[in-house]
This record gives C-alpha cells, structure tokens and sequence, in this order.
C-alpha cells in the first residue's frame, strides 16, 4: 500500500469523503480507494485534487521535496525559519528545558506567555511539542543564538533538540527504521528510496561509511569502536524523538515512557484548547495516556508536571485521525 497525503488534505480543510469525492468527479468509494492508497490514483484527477487542496501533486503523493529549517532566511516560511532556542527553568527542582524553535513558534509562545493560559504549548523544529504549566515557570528565555554558548546558566543546559528536522514525513520515516532495526523487518516499502536514504544519511553512519572515513585518515583505526558507539548513542537519542513521551514533575523527577500506541493528540488537546471539554470546564483533569492499551495506562496530574514531551509527527498523525472521525459522523447524519 502506497502512503499518500489525501487524508490529511481533506481533513485539513474539513471535508467528508463523500465531499471531496464529489469535487474530483468520481463516487466515495472510488475515492476511498484512492485516498487508502489500494488503487493508484489517475493522473487528470490528480491534477484536479492538487488544484482543489491548494496543493501540488507531489504534496499530495507524499513525494515532495523535504521540509527543511531555514537558518537566517527571511523568505522561508515562519515554521521553518530558525529563530533560536528557549531556556525554560522551573520552580521545583527539575532540570532546565531547552528547545530550538522555528520564528513561528516564538512568536506563538511570547504571546501566550503574556496570557492567562494554564498551560504554553511549544513545538520545537526537531519532532517535540512540550506542553509546560505555566505557573512551574520561574524564568523563560528566548535567544536568537544558540543556548549552548549564550544564554544564562548555559554550561548547564542539555539540549533537547538533538537534531533540526522539522518536516513530519521524515519523522515517520524514523518511525519507521526504528521498527525495522528491532524486528529485523523492512517496513520501509511506503516511503520513496531516496526518502529513506536521506533520512538514514541524517541520522546514522553506515558500517561502509565508518571504513572510508578510517581509510581517509578521518578516524584512526584505534578509535573506531569508540567513534561507532558513539554515533550509535546519538542515532538511539534522535530514534527516541519519534516514539518518546517526556514527563517531568515539579518534583524533578522524569518518566520516558518509550512505547506509545494510543492517540496522543487526544492526551494534549485538553492542554491545548482552554475550552475543552467544551462543557463549559476549562480546566483539564487528569492526563490519560494508554500508552499500551488495556495493559498500560498512566494517569497525571496536571498540577504536577513541569512539562510533558510528544513527538510532533505523533500528535499531528492522530489530530487527522480525530477529525476525520467527526468528519465521518457528520457523514453518516
């Protein structure tokens, strides 16, 4: 089954299936096997969808060139103009939190630091959206130079964002080596080759790799296990990235919990949306991630946490999936 980027188009611009089946000319059920990726959609009503989402064929396929942060550039857009980094330090213990964060984003969080908001929702260009309690804040810095040089306290911060990777589709690809490097499988067939290779060329060095830099005198022989398992531990950090939900409680204790298989967006829309649950409360309750279905299943206090982490890719996957299923219900009305 090929991966292609229909569903999030249509949800995103709030359509039923039947609706937008309509507009490409074609039934439901032809388009629902278009958009589960069964049958290849035809070039003319490719053209048509693409100039239906504002969007091109490429985008819709999932074929499209990469997201990539832009350093210094005014002309990119907001969400990938790299501005710099924020420090968060807390009132309990915990340790300081520091994320590099695209123009888009401070802007967002220095306005919402100004408002009465419980909790600051921020996405970092590197697959993390952090919801923080506003009142754990004791002091919030933004820098448009990189914290692990400027910035108070700075020879104490760990950076959380390992590496500047805004674009979703990569994230999934990540996903996706994961899985196959614990199961031995190549679940990588939905994604293009060269998708794929670039990712890896990001994230690891290959055996191969390692030899020509020890033959080019890059690496002396002596020091290559010690080279290998470092790199390794790098490439585990960033695989964390697009699997791990970060907890920090104001105690400064910290919870990975490394195994999700839940919703997330449905565990971080309380903490996003002051008015959920649209019942006229606009205080969340408890947090609840079933990360492991019936067999796991943790409950937080909002009052407690510092933060909690989700990667990006995660919670947008699942926001498509809520809103698809409304989309639906209204369908069947």
């Amino acid at each position: 089954m090929a991966i292609n980027r229909l569903k999030h188009f249509r949800v995103m611009k709030a359509e039923t299936q039947t609706e937008t089946a309509k507009a490409a000319g074609v039934t439901q059920p032809t388009y629902q096997r278009w958009e589960t990726g069964k049958v290849e959609i035809p070039k003319s009503h490719l053209a048509k969808l693409a100039q239906h989402f504002n969007a091109t064929e490429l985008e819709l396929l999932g074929r499209h060139p990469p997201k990539t942060a832009a350093f210094y550039d005014r002309n990119a857009p907001l969400d990938l103009q790299y501005y710099g980094e924020c420090a968060v330090h807390f009132l309990g213990m915990g340790e300081p939190l520091v994320l590099s964060i695209s123009a888009a984003a401070h802007t967002q969080a220095h306005s919402e630091l100004q408002s009465n908001k419980r909790f600051i929702v921020i996405k970092d260009i590197g697959n993390r959206t952090v919801a923080i309690r506003r009142t754990a804040i004791s002091e919030f810095y933004f820098s448009s130079e990189a914290y692990d040089t400027f910035g108070a306290d700075h020879d104490d911060y760990k950076l959380a964002t390992p590496i500047q990777m805004p674009d979703g589709r990569d994230w999934a690809i990540v996903e996706t080596l994961r899985e196959g490097g614990l199961t031995g499988e190549d679940y990588s067939a939905d994604f293009a080759k060269e998708d794929v290779e670039r990712v890896q060329n990001q994230i690891m060095i290959t055996d191969d790799q390692f030899d020509a830099l020890v033959a080019e005198g890059a690496i002396k022989p002596e020091d290559l296990a010690t080279e290998k398992a470092a790199r390794a531990a790098d490439t585990e950090a960033i695989m964390a990235l697009a699997h791990t939900v970060t907890v920090q409680f104001s105690t400064g204790r910290r919870r990975e919990i490394d195994y999700v298989d839940c919703n997330l967006f449905e565990c971080i829309e309380p903490l996003i949306d002051i008015h959920f649950p649209y019942s006229g409360n606009p205080e969340p309750g408890m947090i609840n991630l079933p990360y492991e279905g019936y067999h796991r299943t943790a409950f937080f206090n909002p009052d407690a946490l510092d933060y909690i982490s989700f990667p990006t890719h995660k919670i947008e996957e699942g926001e498509v999936e809520i809103y698809d299923d409304a989309l639906n219900d209204d369908d069947d009305l």
